[in-house]
């Protein structure tokens, strides 16, 4: 991927909790960002009480993340209605969800073969610019949602992340990310936040040491990074 390396280390998204538990993993590690999903075909689909039990115990300075697929206008506004501070988007972008939309948006390309991201970046580039501004991240991710599926990174080297459907936005990568690969993914993308799901659980549970574990080695690339 192009762009100039920042030598700062990127913000980690923890995403996929389930129990109150998990806010604490993710307080104690040091992490930027929480995510709970609302998709009833995941394992880790959660209902509005079971999240707000979590996001009671998420530290005020992580920001919390609504991870959504096809989402439609009414299930924008109910999460709204719990103080998340972001809405990740899978599969369709709905015009009337975004435009429902009154927190920030990352649009998340889940890749099962690379010529679905410039389809996807087609589709992006076909809603209205108001809509367009609304999206202030990018996350590429592997195929599925939440399956723990790491995308072809030396087909995907090509993508700019200086100009087109990144330009203005922040990248993150997604997909099939755990501490023994992550390094790799920083120094081959150089994305501005990590974003790791399965390889943080053992058992489809969240780990303590295996989020600790990750973080550490987001850290550490970037402490290496800063000596090259």
């Amino acid at each position: 991927m192009e762009g100039a390396v920042s030598g700062m280390r990127p913000e980690v998204k923890i995403c996929g909790l389930k129990k109150p538990a998990d806010a604490q993993y993710v307080n104690d590690a040091g992490a930027d960002y929480a995510g709970f999903v609302f998709y009833e075909k995941s394992r880790r689909n959660l209902s509005r009480q079971q999240a707000e039990e979590i996001m009671k115990k998420i530290s005020p300075r992580i920001k919390k993340v609504a991870v959504t697929v096809s989402p439609d206008a009414a299930q924008i506004k109910t999460l709204q209605q719990m103080k998340f501070d972001i809405i990740q988007m899978h599969g369709k972008l709905s015009e009337d969800a975004i435009t429902a939309a009154e927190l920030p948006v990352w649009y998340a390309i889940n890749l099962s073969d690379p010529e679905e991201f410039e389809a996807k970046t087609k589709s992006f580039f076909e809603l209205p610019e108001e809509q367009q501004q609304k999206i202030t991240a990018i996350v590429v991710d592997g195929a599925g949602y939440g399956g723990g599926q790491r995308f072809d990174w030396q087909k995907q080297l090509h993508m700019d992340r200086q100009a087109g459907i990144f330009a203005g936005r922040k990248f993150v990568l997604a997909g099939g990310l755990h501490a023994g690969n992550v390094a790799e993914g920083i120094r081959l993308f150089d994305p501005d936040i990590v974003d790791v799901s399965s390889g943080v659980e053992e058992k489809d549970q969240k780990e303590e040491a295996l989020i600790k574990q990750f973080v550490t080695c987001v850290k550490e690339e970037a402490e290496e990074r800063k000596e090259r």
